[in-house]
């Protein structure tokens, strides 16, 4: 399991770390230099006993060489506290094959003989394990011979106490300037972040839906790489500006073109039941006075009128989110039929008719008839004269309405395929006013639309698939009218 640190700013990061990284490099810089120092006292401790026990190999070689002991005693007693800057803690002069001939000034130490009585009879500097004294020894040399074994241990207390104190001190030292570096290096990194730091600040506020610019007071010195990033801020705020003022003017435009095609919209919807109520005066008028004649020319006309007020209710639906659903009935399909074919008998097209639907099915009818309106009147303008238009309404085993248009046309362009089928119209191309009308229901309805092309390899097959809706009826529903138009709002969406 990894140990989680936690996280730092960068504000604070950089600093400790140059922090961190000064202070380790004057301490190590200081631990270097103590081993040496250290090192380079050693090396003039040994050189300091090589020299004195050359002077005192001068003293005691005429006494070996003359083999008198009490000279060599003599000259051993006279050697001790005779060198100024040195203490001697005792001489000891041996024979090559290691025996002990004559000694000054050396106690019963039983730990730690002279160098020579415990084999090393070469030259040698061992330094005690309290490091308060050393023993320097060297052979004697008469002739090309060694003739003897001489040996001084020295006291070198006073060396490692300044050692220590030294050592001591340039910790001391060392901790104080590594401090005091980092703290430096602290600020100059905090100091040398303080422009990024602003940038960073900027794009925090920026973040949180304030814009602006860096102010002029508080921008980097000109040419180093925190004024260019300033400069690249800055400059990113106002094209983020010129683009909010782009994007107002072109709402203001979608705005009007919204309202432009909404009143389209609305005269392109009132137009087609207007004509069916105008062929059902024609009717009216041409029937006389017959009473079935009369009724049915009536009754086309309320059904019209009642469109109309649906296409207006749906208008207000639309944009104000509210209105009167109702489930789809037979009927409904019907005064389509009835719509449709006063245009279908202008452009000498055929009608075939296959609605079956046992019952009233639950989906918003207004919106739905309108979608299957447009599909209708574009299949009959698309449609050459002798041509066929068909309507198929079925409910199918899944529980969806299917209602397909199919026409014998030239078929659909590119850009109403790709509006029809849920995509974005090029720019370019405009996929027609009844067939955005039919994409922006089929939506609202969860509705999809699939373009196939016809059965019998002319035009296209337009077919809406539509699942069930949950309806409820409110309090106060009036009952429907001839045709199933209710007299007033009474059914909305669950």
């Amino acid at each position: 399991m990894s140990l989680q640190w936690p996280s730092l700013p960068v504000s604070l990061r950089v600093p400790l770390l140059a922090a961190a990284a000064v202070f380790l490099f004057v301490t190590g810089t200081t631990q270097i230099a103590l081993r040496m120092a250290g090192h380079r006292m050693d090396l003039e401790a040994e050189r300091l006993g090589r020299v004195y026990l050359d002077g005192l190999s001068a003293a005691v070689l005429p006494a070996i060489r003359a083999g008198n002991q009490a000279a060599l005693d003599d000259a051993l007693q006279r050697a001790t506290g005779f060198y100024e800057g040195v203490r001697e803690r005792g001489l000891v002069v041996g024979t090559p094959d290691g025996r002990q001939i004559s000694a000054a000034g050396v106690g019963p130490e039983p730990d730690w003989h002279a160098p020579f009585l415990r084999g090393n009879r070469n030259k040698a500097w061992e330094l005690s394990p309290e490091q308060e004294a050393v023993w320097v020894q060297r052979p004697l040399e008469d002739a090309g011979q060694v003739v003897a074994i001489l040996a001084a241990k020295l006291d070198v207390s006073a060396i490692t106490l300044r050692r220590r104190q030294l050592r001591a001190a340039m910790l001391a030292f060392g901790l104080a300037v590594g401090v005091l570096g980092g703290a430096l290096a602290a600020l100059a990194a905090r100091q040398a972040m303080r422009p990024v730091l602003g940038v960073t600040s900027a794009l925090d506020r920026a973040g949180a839906g304030r814009i602006a610019p860096i102010a002029h007071s508080a921008l980097p010195p000109p040419g180093t790489e925190a004024a260019r990033l300033a400069a690249a801020f800055n400059g990113m705020v106002a094209h983020v500006a010129d683009r909010e003022r782009l994007m107002r003017r072109l709402a203001e435009r979608e705005r009007g073109a919204v309202l432009g095609r909404l009143a389209a919209t609305v005269a392109h919807e009132v137009r087609n039941p207007l004509a069916g109520m105008l062929t059902a005066l024609e009717s009216a008028h041409a029937g006389g006075n017959d009473p079935a004649e009369r009724a049915e020319a009536l009754e086309m006309i309320e059904r019209g009128l009642r469109q109309i007020e649906r296409v207006v209710s749906s208008t207000l639906v639309q944009h104000r989110d509210n209105g009167p659903p109702r489930p789809l009935q037979a009927a409904d399909l019907e005064d389509l039929r009835i719509l449709v074919a006063p245009e279908a008998a202008r452009h000498a097209v055929r009608l075939d008719w296959m609605a079956a639907l046992p019952g009233a099915f639950p989906v918003d009818a207004p919106p739905l008839r309108q979608a299957v309106l447009n599909l209708l009147l574009n299949a009959v303008a698309a449609t050459p004269a002798g041509g066929r238009v068909a309507l198929e309404a079925a409910v199918q085993p899944d529980g969806v309405l299917l209602l397909a248009v199919e026409d014998e046309g030239p078929g659909l362009p590119q850009a109403a395929r790709q509006r029809l089928a849920g995509g974005k119209a090029p720019e370019d191309a405009s996929p027609g006013l009844g067939l955005e009308v039919v994409a922006s229901i089929a939506r609202r309805i969860c509705a999809r639309i699939a373009v196939e092309p016809g059965r019998k390899g002319l035009g296209n097959r337009v077919a809406l698939r539509v699942p069930p809706a949950m309806l409820h009826a409110e309090a106060g529903a009036q009952p429907a009218l001839a045709g199933g138009q209710p007299a007033s709002a009474g059914w909305h969406s669950a």
